[in-house]
């Protein structure tokens, strides 16, 4: 499908903003992390191991961490090595911090994609029934069920879901994306698989479908007031038709934006989701990297998670101008 000129001149101006963007994502994040109370080599030797420590010793660690230059030349020294791909060294695990991150990128990608895949499916399901039946008991339902959805927290819904389905019911494992004796069949590991993304996916899907439930409900009940429903209506075809053909189709259209603006959430909602389960992708990294203060590592992170939303936002757009010829960018 060929792209209209406009369409074609705002990709190439948003894909110039990308750059300077994240160059100031990169002193934000820089900034943020060096303003930040804890010291990094006491999280990384330990507190009890720094205080028996001489004053020299503590010097030379904070040399091998870089920490002895002036801010701004460190700042400067990291986005050199950022430019030419180096994206620096994780002091507590020991190895390049692009390498890891890129390690568990697949495991966020599986979790996030199956989570978003079943919040959009179910959410189309549910907000179709709730606006065919305006005001009728199912529609009372849904609309009370996408409240308790919208209001309980993340971290409560998986610590309900590995309780009951993974403690009390013992249907489903409680963590880790595999088991610890990986079977060695193929149906019998990827059937290991299913069985432990069902529960961290699940909770992620519960996470966001409140979201896209009402934005489909509203969308619809919007589209089936449209002069084109009536005009519709007045030339006989049969209410089906006319909710699955023309109102959903058009409704599910701004529905592509809301996915572009719902990628934040769903890497925050990721770090929640794999930490309590034990998901080894780049939300438990993140955690982790939190917890002990490994700073190069958490930049890396904040660089590489902003790069994931520019890049899913400007898809959005474009996806939306291409799906609905309406939509002209100049």
């Amino acid at each position: 499908m060929e792209l209209d000129s406009g369409l074609a001149r705002y990709i190439i101006r948003r894909a110039l903003q990308i750059p300077p963007l994240l160059f100031g994502i990169t002193i934000l994040a820089f900034l943020i992390f060096y303003l930040s109370p804890v010291n990094p080599v006491v999280a990384y030797l330990g507190m009890t191991t720094v205080q028996k420590m001489p004053a020299e010793d503590i010097a030379k660690v904070e040399e091998q961490l870089g920490l002895d230059k002036p801010a701004y030349e460190r700042y400067l020294l990291w986005l050199e090595h950022i430019a030419q791909g180096d994206w620096g060294f994780s002091y507590i695990l020991k190895r390049p911090v692009l390498d890891v991150i890129l390690e568990r990128f697949p495991a966020t990608l599986l979790l996030t994609f199956t989570g978003y895949g079943l919040s959009m499916v179910l959410g189309v399901v549910m907000g179709l029934a709730s606006a065919k039946r305006e005001g009728s008991p199912l529609d009372r339902f849904l609309h009370h069920l996408n409240y308790i959805l919208y209001s309980t927290p993340t971290f409560l819904a998986a610590l309900l879901a590995m309780l009951v389905f993974a403690v009390w019911l013992g249907w489903l494992p409680s963590s880790r994306m595999i088991s610890v004796n990986e079977p060695v069949t193929f149906w019998a590991y990827n059937l290991d698989r299913i069985r432990h993304i069902i529960l961290p996916a699940s909770v992620l899907a519960v996470s966001h479908l409140a979201v896209f439930y009402t934005y489909i409900r509203s969308s619809l009940l919007e589209a089936m007031r449209e002069d084109y429903i009536v005009t519709a209506r007045a030339k006989g075809l049969d209410e089906r038709t006319i909710l699955y053909r023309h109102a959903l189709r058009n409704s599910l259209l701004p529905f592509v934006t809301q996915i572009g603006l719902a990628i934040p959430l769903l890497i925050g909602g990721s770090v929640i989701v794999e930490s309590i389960f034990a998901w080894p992708g780049i939300g438990k990294l993140t955690y982790d990297a939190a917890l002990r203060a490994d700073y190069m590592l958490l930049m890396g992170m904040t660089l590489f998670t902003s790069l994931l939303v520019i890049i899913g936002n400007l898809m959005a757009d474009v996806a939306y101008a291409i799906l609905d010829p309406r939509v002209k960018y100049n």
